[in-house]
């Protein structure tokens, strides 16, 4: 009786060939349904970003060589070689083992709250002076997370291709602005492991997209805005098996903007 309400008007004599053809098919449309949502998945991406250029950020460097993956560094170049802060030949390091080094204004300030004239000095000389040491620039963070539309364009004509914000992800395609590309809340002291693996995953979860983390300084207890040693070492070598499964990809802000990779 289920196969006749199966069927619906098919007569009775056909029953047993109508079974012999579907059972044939069946394989192909279960094929074709699963394909779809499939299909519509993105990707999932992790960019792992560092703001300000500190210079535990130089040993921390050291994981992501161990474990293959490239990170963004965003450098306020003013302040390269003063205290607390990498020298040039530090980032020029950084870049020879594939990290990406990008804008984060001269003097490290809120360009949201700037006239024109300074956020156009703060942003564009920094740039320049990126350039100017053997840099290729095209990421750009801001301070704070500081912006309007008019820094959003400031940040544009002097070159960037994309500007990272704070607190909304994850990012997802299409990517709605460039210039406001969105990033998790930034990752403080108290930030575990597990939070920042249960990011990606829910992101996984929940169709993908683009996980943007923002770090700071990585230390034990040095800061507020840090991250401890043994959670970024934990989590970066958790990420190296991630990708090693094919379960996502790590690629710098540069690379997925500029690389045509959809997140």
């Amino acid at each position: 009786m289920a196969f006749i309400g199966l069927l619906g008007r098919v007569a009775i004599a056909g029953v047993l060939s109508s079974l012999l053809v579907s059972g044939c098919q069946a394989p192909a449309r279960a094929t074709a349904a699963r394909a779809t949502p499939v299909a519509a998945l993105q990707a999932t991406i992790v960019s792992l970003t560092f703001d300000d250029a500190d210079a535990d950020n130089f040993q921390a460097a050291t994981d992501l060589r161990q474990n293959g993956l490239p990170a963004t560094f965003y450098v306020p170049s003013g302040l390269v070689g003063s205290a607390a802060h990498m020298t040039w030949e530090q980032l020029l390091t950084l870049q020879a083992d594939g990290h990406e080094i990008g804008g984060h204004t001269l003097h490290h300030v809120n360009i949201g709250d700037m006239d024109a004239t300074s956020r156009r000095q703060e942003v564009c000389a920094d740039r320049q002076n990126l350039l100017d040491h053997g840099f290729k620039p095209v990421s750009f963070a801001y301070p704070f997370g500081g912006y309007d539309q008019a820094a959003k364009q400031i940040v544009r004509e002097c070159g960037y291709a994309d500007a990272r914000t704070i607190g909304a992800g994850p990012e997802h395609t299409p990517i709605p602005d460039l210039y406001a590309l969105r990033a998790f809340p930034y990752i403080v002291s108290d930030t575990e492991f597990g939070k920042l693996q249960r990011y990606v995953a829910a992101t996984r979860k929940e169709g993908g997209g683009w996980v943007i983390l923002t770090f700071h300084h990585v230390c034990d207890g040095c800061d507020y805005f840090a991250v401890r040693p043994d959670v970024l070492a934990k989590f970066v070598h958790w990420l190296a098996e991630q990708q090693s499964l094919g379960r996502l990809q790590v690629k710098t802000v540069g690379a997925v903007v500029l690389g045509n990779a959809s997140p």
